[in-house]
């Protein structure tokens, strides 16, 4: 879906759908395409009609986390309106974790003959890569819709439910389709991006993320030379950043040093990459920050989270401030860049305890921040928490779910108080962002670039077309230039 956090930029940041490159690698006998929106977001509508025009499809599967379900089921409208009998089918988070409230929805809407209301002919919960391709020899009757599990279809105006999917064996999922991509676009900055995964899961008890509902509590890896084969099919169809979407990279650490190793040993050490590790994880080793660097790991993406002890408890993260502090100081030996993971909006925030996550990442030359309000995703225990707490404002539309939005108020402050915050610490902190000694020993010129052109210009530009407006003023205009950047459709 083209849908993407506000924080984000999309004129800079446009990752392509792994999930959906994986699916079409293990479509067998069917010509496929992949037409990711994110790279047509601006002419959403037309671009729709003129594919199904062009292409003809029987069948189209749509992606999609809770935060871009609205689109995914505009989108399937448009599908329907154009051509009643193409098969729609939905898969992602929202479908795995809320196919029984989806199938209810389709029922009230089917008893009132308004089958537009609810476009989808399929829901796959769980991993795809297997079961779509399942769902279409279902579709050709070469096997009953009933043994396809993880699948939810129409029956009679209902929805009937299959039995959950174990999770693959990762085995026997073949390398994702690259080729089959419509179009070209995928970047970060100036990079051609690209996404691999080395493996699937986490076994951390974190209580407010929504991964486990997809995987459960397991940690599954791909063979190494799986993975190399995989670095090379991106780096055929372009790429030259890679980010690699693990959950947590960092849970076997022999095994990551082993691939950074191999990494060397093919060559694909020419290239850079994005990874996701854990504090705990990156200081409870004393080689593999060396062993990231040579393999040309250049952004970590650290999950600090918070620097207050409470917080951290109630997100069943431990006690882990001092061994964050250690893996920053290992990141910053090897200059490799960390985006900093922070979590803000608890029960007891303040605007005291937010502002000390903000002080934290500057007095630890955090590159990047990564600061989220906390999202009451559905079906994790941190919503079920603040549920019982009467914390969360937002309770059903979801569109707002994507860690840029208040969805939450907290003992303290209310939903547009904590938004205005981080808004106010964001700003705050603008200038600093891009200084850091790894930063400018990563991308000199850019930062370069930055200090003596573009913050000069960009400085002289807002105080003459500012001038006038207050911080409330200020504010509030950003935030509506945060609503339009997902409207596709009005």
């Amino acid at each position: 879906m083209p849908d993407c956090a506000p924080h984000f930029s999309p004129k800079r940041w446009k990752p392509p759908s792994l999930a959906m490159s994986s699916i079409a690698g293990n479509i067998k006998d069917h010509n496929v395409y992949i037409a990711d929106l994110i790279l047509r977001r601006d002419t959403l509508r037309s671009t729709i009609t003129e594919l199904l025009e062009q292409y003809k499809p029987d069948v189209i599967g749509l992606g999609a986390m809770s935060f871009q379900y609205a689109t995914a089921k505009k989108v399937a409208e448009i599908i329907k309106k154009e051509n009643s009998s193409i098969k729609t089918v939905l898969g992602g988070y929202h479908a795995t974790v809320m196919y029984q409230e989806l199938g209810e929805k389709a029922k009230e809407v089917n008893s009132n003959n308004l089958t537009l209301n609810f476009p989808f002919d399929f829901l796959i919960r769980g991993e795809g890569d297997l079961s779509f391709n399942e769902l279409l020899e279902a579709i050709e009757n070469k096997r009953d819709k009933e043994s396809v599990k993880g699948l939810s279809f129409k029956h009679n105006g209902t929805f009937i439910h299959n039995a959950d999917r174990p999770i693959e064996d990762l085995d026997t999922i073949a390398l994702p389709a690259r080729s089959k991509r419509i179009w070209k676009g995928y970047k970060y900055y100036g990079f051609t991006l690209d996404l691999i995964e080395t493996s699937r899961g986490c076994v951390m008890p974190c209580n407010f993320c929504s991964i486990r509902k997809m995987y459960g509590k397991t940690f599954r890896k791909y063979r190494i030379e799986r993975v190399v084969e995989d670095i090379g099919n991106a780096k055929k169809q372009g790429a030259n950043f890679i980010i690699i979407s693990d959950d947590n990279f960092t849970l076997d650490l022999k095994r990551f040093e082993a691939l950074c190793d191999a990494i060397c040993a093919a060559g694909h050490n020419d290239i850079r990459y994005i990874i996701q590790a854990s504090s705990a994880g990156i200081a409870s080793s004393n080689t593999v920050v060396e062993k990231m660097a040579k393999a040309g790991v250049r952004i970590v993406f650290l999950g600090i989270e918070n620097v207050s002890k409470e917080n951290l408890k109630r997100m069943q993260k431990g006690d882990i401030l001092e061994k964050t502090k250690s893996a920053i100081r290992k990141l910053q030996e090897y200059n490799i860049m960390i985006v900093g993971g922070m979590i803000i909006g608890h029960p007891d925030d303040k605007e005291e305890s937010i502002a000390e996550n903000y002080d934290f990442f500057v007095q630890q030359n955090i590159d990047f921040f990564a600061d989220q309000i906390l999202t009451p995703y559905p079906k994790t225990g941190m919503r079920e928490e603040m549920v019982k707490m009467g914390l969360v404002t937002n309770l059903d539309d979801f569109s707002k779910y994507n860690c840029f939005w208040a969805n939450i108020k907290t003992n303290n402050l209310s939903p547009d108080e904590l938004q205005f915050l981080r808004w106010k610490y964001n700003k705050k902190y603008a200038s600093y962002i891009c200084t850091t000694p790894s930063f400018i020993k990563n991308y000199p010129m850019a930062y370069y670039a930055r200090k003596y052109f573009l913050r000069p210009y960009y400085r002289i530009k807002n105080s003459l077309l500012n001038k006038d407006l207050t911080e409330r003023q200020l504010y509030e205009r950003d935030m509506e230039k945060a609503v339009e950047i997902n409207r596709f459709f009005d």
